[in-house]
């Protein structure tokens, strides 16, 4: 990526209505990084050239009268006649980065966190479709009017469910030199707006998002409110071997495909992960597409992970404080995938305000009034797999024979000592010095008792405990 210099206030974008997209070149030149330094995160401007469909030229302007948005609907038949080929497009990029991750943000395509890198690995988490295209997914209707970006990276959506509205626009942005953050608006009088914070603090490998919605109109609006993240843990399309961590015991399903599998209709409970032959959590023995929610879910996380590349994403909250947890992806077989060029598939996982996407989980948000939550984000890669994470370390318990492996990343620098206990009794005790760059790894005899796993630092605070039943 090429590089520019940044300037610490709102980039020049108009609050009143939404700008044009960027002008087409086939020739983008690259620019020297000019940067800032923030407590030792870098914060730089660069540009993205993406091939782009001309989808502002089958766009028409409507307003939303309960939010006072505007809204594109879009011409399908006049895009589908003309057949139009994509062509570069450049989009300005803002860069934070620190020792262990390089974030780039694209505010001119929905204010997107478009690529986070691990920097240790040179790893990307997020899926990135090759093109900008109009997809035929949405909220919109009629159905012919409908369109989504499935550019990838990770988006805001409100204020309606799904995906809503104001993921292809531009937004402002702003950044804070003091805490290493960037806030990126959709704001303007008189009408309903969100601004969102991500920051990137200087000796951590996980980021944290805080999404704000502001209703500025004049009336209470019933809203949805969700952080989407499209993922591949892949260079180009997710593995088939991908692994789901949802630590609950129930789901309500949003919506499944109907052939191949028996996993209950749209708004019913599920058992997590199985359900009947089929393991949930094993993305390679999905039927067909499925999505579902974990309202309230009462761990401090919920994870991915794929074995074929090492690659994971944490996805860290307080337990039961975040209502909206969800997890979509397209079966291994599913057909569609006219979203993209390439054939390309990803999954989501979904954060929010609200419970589930129906009408019955809107929130009404009063004149004046706000609506926000915080979540975390953590990118790992080495740890083999997700068993148990939180704010502070993440594990991942596996099986080899007679051995069991204990592989641990802390999300800071720490030193402290890991204990494992079989039953009551000790069977290992080791002091560790971490980096969220370096996992660790110990080994021992495979018990027969249930095993408990306890991180602690070098005043003797837990950092992490976990207990696995060992099955016989």
């Amino acid at each position: 990526l090429g590089g520019g210099r940044i300037e610490y206030c709102s980039h020049g974008l108009s609050q009143d209505k939404d700008p044009q997209p960027p002008t087409p070149t086939s020739n983008p030149q690259p620019r020297t990084p000019n940067m800032a330094a923030s407590n030792a995160v870098k914060v730089y401007e660069t540009t993205i050239t993406l091939p782009t469909y001309p989808i502002w030229n089958y766009l028409t302007e409507q307003i939303d009268p309960t939010y006072n948005l505007p809204v594109y609907y879009f011409n399908r038949q006049a895009f589908e006649t003309d057949r139009p080929a994509p062509t570069p497009v450049d989009y300005p990029a803002v860069v934070l980065e620190n020792a262990y991750l390089r974030l780039t943000f694209l505010p001119k395509l929905g204010g997107r966190l478009y690529s986070v890198i691990i920097k240790s690995t040179n790893q990307e988490i997020f899926y990135h479709n090759p093109v900008v295209k109009p997809s035929r997914y949405g909220v919109l209707q009629p159905y012919e009017a409908n369109w989504w970006l499935a550019a990838g990276g990770m988006e805001w959506d409100y204020p309606t469910q799904e995906h809503g509205y104001r993921w292809g626009v531009p937004w402002t942005y702003k950044i804070d030199q003091t805490s290493a953050a960037i806030t990126l608006s959709d704001t303007a009088p008189d009408r309903v707006g969100v601004e969102v914070t991500v920051t990137l603090p200087a000796d951590s490998a996980v980021f944290s998002v805080r999404p704000t919605l502001t209703n500025l109109t004049s009336n209470p609006v019933p809203v949805q409110f969700w952080v989407n993240a499209a993922l591949a843990l892949a260079p180009q399309t997710m593995s088939p071997h991908t692994r789901f961590t949802v630590p609950t015991d129930t789901i309500t399903i949003h919506s499944r495909g109907a052939d191949g599998w028996s996993v209950p209709d749209a708004g019913h409970t599920s058992t997590w992960p199985q359900v009947g032959e089929t393991d949930l959590s094993d993305y390679g023995q999905w039927a067909n597409y499925l999505g579902f929610f974990a309202p309230h879910l009462p761990a401090p996380f919920m994870a991915a992970y794929n074995p074929d590349t090492n690659l994971g994403v944490v996805r860290l909250i307080e337990p039961g404080a975040v209502p909206g947890n969800k997890l979509f992806a397209f079966g291994p077989n599913f057909p569609d995938r006219s979203y993209t060029d390439d054939n390309s598939q990803y999954f989501e996982i979904w954060g929010g305000a609200n419970t589930g996407f129906w009408p019955k989980n809107d929130l009404t948000v009063p004149a004046g009034g706000a609506l926000h939550w915080q979540e975390s984000w953590w990118p790992v890669a080495g740890l083999g797999g997700v068993t148990w994470a939180n704010e502070h370390a993440a594990i991942y318990l596996t099986q080899h024979s007679d051995t069991y492996s204990l592989t641990a990343l802390t999300t800071r620098p720490r030193s402290g000592s890991v204990t494992v206990w079989a039953g009551e009794t000790s069977i290992l005790t080791e002091s560790f010095t971490a980096t969220p760059a370096t996992p660790l790894t110990w080994n021992f005899a495979t018990p027969t008792q249930p095993v408990r796993v306890r991180l602690s630092d070098d005043n003797g605070a837990t950092l992490l405990e976990y207990t696995l039943n060992i099955e016989r």
